[in-house]
């Protein structure tokens, strides 16, 4: 072979390599340049001859996008700003174009339920730890679930309200009258709460001593919850306010006689049936078994504000 067929042997080779896909053609080389041009003029072809560099060619990675990885951030900012003014939109169409004052009814309500609400949470989860009773920790379970998103909803009115946590005033000055009806425990915050000894004690405690002291001290912890909702209710809180408060009183009444069951089949009673505590009773009476957890009004009375019993 020649030099000049040796030169077009190789040339032969390396349109191959180049185009191992197209079928063999002419070995004159103007005739093969006029076959390559009619299959890139073909769409499908162009396709299939670009996968095929692909699959050959070594895959190496692009630059940095900082114009791309700058415009992710700025929709994600961007979504986060209009959340929070759909948020603010929200807290305006349901409480109106004006939020409550810094003394009234709906604020005082709102931050002594969250703080009431704290402690209902703590010690559910304490009891959760330790009870082996199926029937206790569903009760727990549900009342650590139920208050904490109460508890949230209600710090989530206090920001919408533009309103400190701090209160102007004492605990509970909001409820008037009805507040000075209702026990404190020395130590404790706020009736119906329990105080540090009873709370280190629910901590230290174990089996069936647990169970019951949960039992107690939270029965008359809901107790002063539904007086407080109710005491709300009688407040003239409207829209939200009413609809939870309402649902509190339902839901906490179920649960206290759900406890008071629970005590009996343990053969224990509460302490307001032990005159331990004087929970809401008028003039220092201990409240009986039948009045224990109900206020002056029925819970049926506030079902038109929830659609349901809690």
């Amino acid at each position: 072979m020649g030099p000049s067929a040796r030169r077009r042997q190789r040339h032969r080779h390396a349109s191959a390599a180049v185009h191992p896909r197209l079928a063999p053609g002419p070995a004159d080389a103007g005739a093969r340049r006029g076959l390559h041009r009619r299959h890139l003029r073909r769409p499908g072809r162009r396709l299939s001859m670009t996968l095929v560099a692909d699959e050959d060619t070594p895959q190496t990675p692009g630059p940095p996008q900082p114009e791309t990885g700058r415009l992710g951030i700025g929709l994600v900012a961007g979504t986060a700003i209009v959340g929070l003014i759909l948020g603010a939109l929200l807290g305006w169409l349901v409480f109106g174009q004006s939020s409550p004052a810094d003394d009234s009814v709906e604020a005082g309500f709102a931050r002594d339920m969250t703080e009431h609400h704290a402690q209902a949470v703590e010690m559910s989860l304490e009891v959760l730890q330790t009870t082996e009773d199926e029937g206790l920790r569903a009760l727990a379970t549900d009342i650590a679930s139920t208050q904490g998103n109460q508890l949230g909803q209600m710090e989530g009115w206090i920001r919408q309200w533009g309103l400190p946590m701090a209160r102007p005033g004492d605990r509970m000055d909001w409820m008037g009258e009805m507040e000075h009806a209702m026990h404190l425990v020395e130590g404790a915050p706020m009736a119906g709460m329990a105080n540090p000894e009873q709370m280190e004690s629910l901590r230290t405690a174990e089996g069936e001593a647990a169970d019951v002291l949960y039992l107690q001290l939270m029965t008359t912890h809901h107790i002063a919850g539904v007086e407080m909702a109710e005491a709300a209710l009688d407040g003239g809180v409207d829209g939200e306010v009413r609809r939870l408060a309402a649902a509190m009183v339902n839901g906490q009444e179920s649960e206290i006689e759900l406890m008071l069951g629970m005590l009996e089949v343990r053969g224990e009673q509460s302490q307001e049936q032990s005159g331990l505590t004087v929970g809401v009773a008028e003039q220092g009476e201990p409240m009986d078994h039948e009045d224990m957890g109900h206020g002056e009004d029925d819970p049926a009375d506030h079902a038109d504000d929830t659609g349901h019993d809690g």
